[in-house]
């Protein structure tokens, strides 16, 4: 059974409320500039973010995953991009007892995308578990993964998508993602094969 789950969610996003107050030409009042609607911009921000990283199999912020992956050819897909650390990695041997791999037995290969866990020397198929933390390092020195313009305005447009059009006609009506956000993302989307 595999799987990639969030076990820390996201404490920050790529884009601030100010920076989407002064994108949707919001008349704001006050010292830090606020707007009536700034939580609702707030959690169109966080969705939106979501969308973005849903859609290209790239997480935009740090967050941490456990991913449970049967390694083949000595290697596991972690099904994001881009990784930076690794925390553990387990497996379950012949008496059902959790072992550890030695982080001296693997690397991160973040030339792929998704990102891959590449272990050395002799290796047999078995299912594993990893526990990671991944995400663009914007912000951070040195920035190893600076998260592409591209996104951001993907995430703006998003936003001013979801903004505007707050009030949906049908209740049963999907979200569709604006062209021009899908056409910043394509560039960026991982195949992930299914």
């Amino acid at each position: 059974m595999s799987y990639l789950i969030k076990t820390v969610q996201p404490t920050s996003e790529p884009v601030t409320l100010a920076q989407m107050q002064l994108h949707l030409r919001l008349d704001t009042e006050g010292s830090p500039p606020s707007h009536p609607d700034d939580a609702l911009i707030t959690g169109l921000i966080s969705a939106a973010r979501e969308i973005v990283e849903i859609y290209t199999a790239f997480t935009l912020v740090e967050t941490t995953y456990q991913c449970k992956e049967m390694m083949k050819n000595a290697l596991v897909s972690l099904k994001t991009f881009p990784v930076l650390t690794i925390g553990s990695v387990t497996y379950q041997d012949s008496d059902d007892a959790t072992q550890t791999i030695n982080s001296s037995e693997y690397y991160i290969d973040n030339f792929k995308r998704p990102s891959l866990l590449r272990f050395k020397g002799d290796t047999v198929d078995k299912e594993i578990t990893v526990t990671f933390t991944a995400g663009f390092t914007d912000g951070d020195e040195p920035n190893l993964f600076p998260m592409p313009q591209p996104l951001y305005s993907a995430i703006k447009l998003i936003v001013s998508d979801l903004y505007t059009n707050r009030e949906s006609a049908s209740e049963n009506k999907r979200y569709t993602v604006p062209q021009s956000s899908e056409k910043l993302m394509n560039q960026y989307r991982i195949d992930m094969g299914t």
